[in-house]
């Protein structure tokens, strides 16, 4: 099996010359935090350091800055990260540094109905810096919190007239490892930034990554944003953050290993070069660390291990992340031999290991991530990493070229820039998903409380000008107003036609009070009773399962070996077809294949609607009416990523038994 050697020297980060009255002398990029953010001369900062540098640790920085100056009153900022378990890593750091801290998640938020949007907000306003996730940002933003609900006619939450009064408490935000978000996300992200520059001058952003997303950047120029990029150098000497590391690169064929797992394994068990590997690091009391693509790999390499080594094995992937008894990482980490972990390894954790075995991810960012992760500190760390047979040729050709086995960390980044082709970012998209995101944010505010949101509200529509799909969204809301007002059939003469609209425009107007896809999260029970939560659709797919349709549980009896796609297809009421409600897959395979491995669905939105227009035309007594209707919803095409896409329901196939009915 053909494989490629390089070193990369250690990482030191210089210390620079200011030394702050807890007795840190900073790193370049930390200094930015230690001062008055109000005094900043730029809005945005883009923070660009190495994994392991410190940059969680300065997050409290401009809190501790205003203390050891006396001001009167403090700063309070607010961290948002992807992943709730990142969130409870950063509030450890911040404690030990006598901050006053509080995360915001859906675990941490214990309250129903409207108290819970006031627990948020007294959550807030009771600590020195808060930590969330996007997706708690994105509901309060689309007006989630206050939005009445059925048996409700009005929502006064207190001390919180809308979302911007959650954003008038700050004074800084950090969005931590940004680099992992999409198009759609990086355009509310950017509304975001927008929305509250009208309204608060002096929030400071700062956007803090190993791996910038230089998209983000170009958008924030183009937008005329004054931003300042802040880099971390490296010497020869300093503090070291990553020993040296010896990484051997395996190619692997899609047909034959098809993985890490394949290159690991033959027959169920360990190949033997692998296993003399193991065997001698297990030996010389050396931790060893498996990262894959799959987590059906993970847990089928979870029980091999235990059963060939006499090993303690920890095992963290998104399925362990929702069990109920979570214990304390260091504790864990003290006590295992070998640690199995997904994609998850790219956020967060810190693995003290000095050999590692792992999948390079999908794109430069996974592997950028996933490589910092391990060898901390002074540890030499040897790496075996899996990648596909294009990825290989290109790092061959352009590492050739530079006549060097030994690199320094900026020539790897610049090396393993060319070797990965990264996920495309589809720039065009952007401005359309602005105008989208802003014309929701808007009209939430409106149905909510127009006379209370009014003067909020007008500062915004500033912002329509600069994108003008903003006005694709707020006409077609007003056809459809008529739709529903229209008590006499003068437009359409069919009531359930009148219903499926009505019932698609709101799952499509709620799909942006998701900062992700959908998905139908189960109580899930595996491994003689543990209990967590996870995506439905992936375990019927990837293990044998029994279902309890009544308490909406599934019971693990064992991982498959290859993908079984056990689920054909999603039923939705947000697509418009002749079927109602319309189905994604099913009987249609390819239309499922489609849906599954596509971020764009825009085909299948036309294809189906195409279908709809054929069959209700003749409903409609108004047809000038129907054909701009007809237009408006076909210029909803360039949009429709699978974020619009509520599940109402799952289409099953176990075995010879067809189930279109399993929740």
């Amino acid at each position: 099996m053909e494989s490629l050697k390089l070193k990369v020297s250690k990482k030191c980060l210089p210390f620079g010359d200011k030394v702050i009255k807890q007795g840190f002398r900073l790193h370049k990029f930390q200094e930015i935090f230690y001062s008055d953010v109000a005094e900043l001369e730029k809005d945005v900062y883009f923070i660009v350091a190495p994994t392991g540098a410190g940059k969680t640790f300065s997050f409290a920085f401009p809190i501790l800055y205003t203390k050891d100056n006396n001001y009167l009153t403090s700063r309070r900022g607010l961290i948002v990260v992807p992943t709730n378990a990142l969130a409870e890593d950063i509030e450890k750091t911040l404690k030990e540094q006598g901050i006053r801290v509080e995360v915001i998640t859906g675990k941490t938020l214990t309250k129903k109905g409207k108290e819970r949007g006031e627990e948020l907000i007294e959550k807030l306003k009771n600590c020195e810096i808060a930590i969330t996730n996007p997706d708690i940002l994105n509901y309060m933003i689309n007006s989630g919190y206050h939005l009445p609900r059925k048996n409700e006619k009005f929502r006064h939450l207190k001390d919180f007239p809308d979302w911007s009064a959650f954003f008038n408490s700050l004074d800084y935000v950090v969005f931590d490892e940004y680099h992992l978000y999409d198009e759609e996300q990086i355009a509310n992200i950017l509304i975001w930034f927008l929305m509250t520059k009208e309204l608060f001058k002096q929030i400071k952003w700062f956007f803090v990554s190993a791996t910038p997303e230089e998209n983000l950047i170009e958008l924030l120029n183009e937008n005329g944003i004054s931003l300042k990029i802040i880099k971390q150098p490296l010497s020869n000497e300093g503090r070291v953050i990553q020993g040296e590391m010896e990484i051997e690169f395996i190619k692997i064929s899609k047909r034959i290993e098809r993985s890490l797992f394949g290159y690991l394994v033959k027959d169920g068990k360990i190949k033997e070069d692998i296993r003399d590997s193991i065997e001698k690091a297990i030996s010389n009391n050396e931790k060893i660390l498996f990262i894959f693509n799959s987590l059906r790999d993970a847990m089928k390499m979870k029980y091999i291990i235990e059963n060939e080594f006499d090993v303690e094995v920890w095992i963290n992937t998104g399925l362990q992340t929702r069990e109920k008894d979570n214990k304390d990482l260091n504790e864990i980490l003290s006590k295992t031999d070998v640690i199995i972990t997904t994609s998850k390894a790219e956020v967060g954790v810190n693995y003290p290991v000095s050999l590692c075995f792992m999948d390079s991810g999908l794109y430069l960012r996974n592997f950028m991530q996933r490589i910092g992760r391990v060898g901390r500190g002074m540890e030499k760390c040897k790496v075996y990493c899996a990648i596909t047979t294009k990825i290989f040729n290109n790092l061959k050709k352009h590492f050739n070229e530079l006549k060097k086995e030994e690199l320094d960390y900026y020539e790897f980044v610049d090396l393993m820039k060319k070797a990965f082709e990264d996920k495309e970012f589809k720039k065009d998209k952007v401005p359309k998903f602005c105008g989208a995101v802003l014309w929701s944010v808007l009209n939430s505010m409106e149905e909510y409380n127009k006379k209370l949101t009014y003067q909020r509200k007008e500062k915004l529509e500033n912002l329509r000008d600069k994108f003008p799909y903003y006005w694709v969204l707020h006409h077609l809301n007003e056809k459809i107003k008529k739709i529903r007002d229209d008590e006499y059939g003068e437009i359409v003469d069919d009531e359930d036609i009148k219903e499926e609209l009505l019932k698609w425009w709101e799952s499509f107007k709620s799909s942006f009070r998701r900062f992700r896809e959908d998905s139908v999260i189960w109580k899930v029970i595996y491994e003689d009773g543990k209990e967590t939560e996870y995506d439905l659709l992936w375990i019927l797919d990837n293990a044998f399962v029994e279902v309890d349709r009544k308490n909406r549980i599934v019971i693990i009896r064992d991982f498959r070996e290859k993908r079984g796609n056990v689920v054909r297809g999603v039923i939705t009421y947000s697509l418009l077809d002749n079927n109602y409600p319309p189905t994604i897959g099913g009987s249609n395979k390819e239309e499922w294949f489609k849906f599954l491995y596509s971020d764009y669905i825009e085909d299948i939105f036309l294809q189906k609607f195409e279908s709809w227009k054929i069959y209700k035309e003749m409903h409609f007594e108004d047809k000038t009416f129907f054909e701009e209707l007809v237009k408006n919803i076909e210029t909803l095409a360039p949009i429709y990523s699978k974020k619009r896409i509520e599940i109402f329901d799952l289409v099953v196939n176990f075995g010879e038994i067809w189930c279109d009915d399993i929740l």
